[in-house]
């Protein structure tokens, strides 16, 4: 199950000093978070929780990824009861979802681990503005559920055009992007951040979205060019921090010392990106100011110890995608090993 160390795509330079070689493991002030590491728990639909509640084998899933000063965001979470493509996702819409979730977010707070809820809502369809009314406060009462059931703050899902971001891919006019639309685009994904900074606090809200998705419908360039506007229209909110979503496609030009410029130069908060990075790669971004954390998703998912790992430059557990879907409570959810677990088994 263990693979070697990855090799550096985006290597230092030899003169590079050692907390930089090793940048991925320095602190980070996060608003009111004090963070030890920059090394984020990137939000992964799983499909564990039956009927939409979280299941006990969740809290240990959580549980097991969780280190002192670290930050995890939590699964897609639904804001209400809607159809998905995914089966067993959760909620936090009821009060039984709401009562599931908080001994997940004790036991990731036993780990002195910061803890954010991901708020999504499945639908890809434009809405009518009274739909739009209900689902801002749908997420309004989400976020504060979130709070109720201790969360530490919650992340917007505004990537892979979901209901919050399918506004986001408009079309284009022939000079680019004209202002009315990327208004019109931006319109109900503000809203809804305005509602949630409203209830709980802008310290304690992301938002993520996804300017490098392709789409069939709209330019790559177009949607860069509406990222960016959104990413200056959120500072108006202070919220904490954008979580942006680099393409890892083949068919997508794609420099990771060029992707996260646009948006470093226009938002205000922190940057958050994922996108497919090594450990050297993230050590790398953060050491030349590219990003202030670095998300990791499928290398989390495999490697519950991840932090600890990168630090040690230890080989990694490979991950069996049959399993990443599978509804199974152990096998590819709870049962990947830690460093500690393989010695004892020495």
């Amino acid at each position: 199950m263990l693979v070697e160390d990855q090799g550096a795509k985006l290597s230092p330079d030899s003169d590079i000093k050692l907390n930089q070689e090793q940048a991925l493991l320095t602190p980070y002030q996060l608003g009111p978070f004090a963070l030890s590491h920059r090394i984020v728990h990137a939000p992964m639909t799983r499909c564990r929780c039956d009927g939409g509640v979280p299941h006990p084998a969740t809290l240990l899933y959580y549980a097991q990824r969780a280190s002192s000063g670290g930050l995890l965001i939590g699964e897609a979470t639904q804001v209400m009861a809607s159809e998905s493509e995914y089966p067993d996702v959760p909620g936090i819409y009821t009060q039984e979802q709401v009562d599931a979730w908080r001994p997940v977010v004790k036991a990731v707070h036993d780990k002195n681990a910061i803890f954010f809820s991901q708020l999504w809502h499945s639908g890809r369809s434009k809405l009518s503005g009274c739909e739009q009314r209900i689902l801002v406060q749908k997420f309004r009462c989400a976020a504060r559920n979130s709070i109720m059931a201790g969360f530490d703050g919650v992340e917007i899902h505004g990537a892979h055009g979901y209901l919050v971001g399918h506004e986001l891919v408009r079309e284009h006019g022939e000079s680019g992007l004209e202002s009315s639309v990327q208004q019109n685009a931006c319109r109900d994904a503000l809203e809804i951040v305005g509602a949630v900074v409203e209830e709980i606090g802008a310290s304690r809200v992301g938002f993520r979205f996804s300017p490098y998705t392709e789409y069939e419908e709209a330019k790559t360039s177009d949607q860069i060019e509406l990222g960016v506007f959104l990413a200056k229209a959120l500072n108006k909110y202070n919220i904490l921090y954008i979580h942006v979503l680099e393409s890892r496609s083949t068919t997508v030009a794609h420099d990771k010392n060029a992707t996260m410029e646009p948006f470093r130069n226009n938002f205000k908060g922190s940057l958050v990106t994922a996108g497919g990075y090594t450990r050297e790669e993230g050590n790398a971004a953060i050491a030349c100011g590219r990003a202030d954390l670095i998300a990791y998703g499928r290398l989390f998912l495999s490697n519950p110890d991840l932090p600890k790992r990168f630090e040690l430059k230890a080989p990694l557990n490979s991950y069996d995608r049959g399993t990443f879907y599978n509804n199974s409570k152990v096998k590819g959810y709870t049962d990947y090993p830690t460093l500690e677990e393989l010695n004892l088994k020495i």
